[in-house]
């Protein structure tokens, strides 16, 4: 925990922003895997999707599939919600190592300045590494929330194509061929 102290206020805000984006990651995981199991069993929006085909059972098959595409679409919208700032983490976390780099750049040569000229490299040279501590912290969070972002997108996809194929199974069986 020395080294979070050394590197300052953005390395303590950057620590937070890693706790956070682990507890999305994992909350969206969870509720992830809800749903594929709500859905193997036709539970869920598989539900929602038989009942609208059967309260909708005149409508042009056309219709039908633009109206549950809607639904689907609908849904998919809601599994990916906290998955964009997953990926505003990954993005910005590099940035905040490097201001934090800056900062530490900006204390060091300070420091040198305050020397009057007698500079010691091990002075400077720890000032640079405190200073550089904070990019290395913005790239240990970023890369693996790039990873993080990347596996939900997939899921989502993944859950996606299972509901777009059961919602066509269902209006086939319930006399709606959306090839006509």
């Amino acid at each position: 925990m020395d080294w979070l102290a050394k590197s300052g206020i953005v390395g303590y805000i950057l620590a937070g922003i890693s706790v956070v984006t682990l507890a999305v990651f994992l909350e969206r995981v969870v509720v992830l895997f809800l749903e594929r199991r709500k859905l193997s069993s036709g539970q869920g929006i598989m539900e929602k999707i038989t009942d609208m085909i059967k309260a909708n059972a005149g409508m042009p098959p056309n219709e039908l599939s633009e109206l549950i595409s809607f639904k689907i679409e609908d849904k998919l919208e809601q599994l990916s919600s906290s998955i964009t700032f997953i990926r505003l983490i990954s993005s910005a976390s590099p940035l905040l190592g490097l201001l934090g780099t800056v900062l530490g750049m900006i204390q060091a040569f300070k420091q040198v300045s305050e020397m009057g000229g007698a500079v010691k490299p091990a002075a400077l040279a720890s000032g640079i590494w405190v200073a550089l501590l904070t990019t290395a912290e913005g790239l240990i969070i970023a890369i693996p929330a790039f990873f993080m972002y990347h596996y939900l997108q997939y899921f989502v996809g993944r859950i996606g194509k299972m509901i777009a194929r059961q919602a066509e199974i269902r209006m086939i069986e319930h006399g709606h061929d959306t090839h006509k």
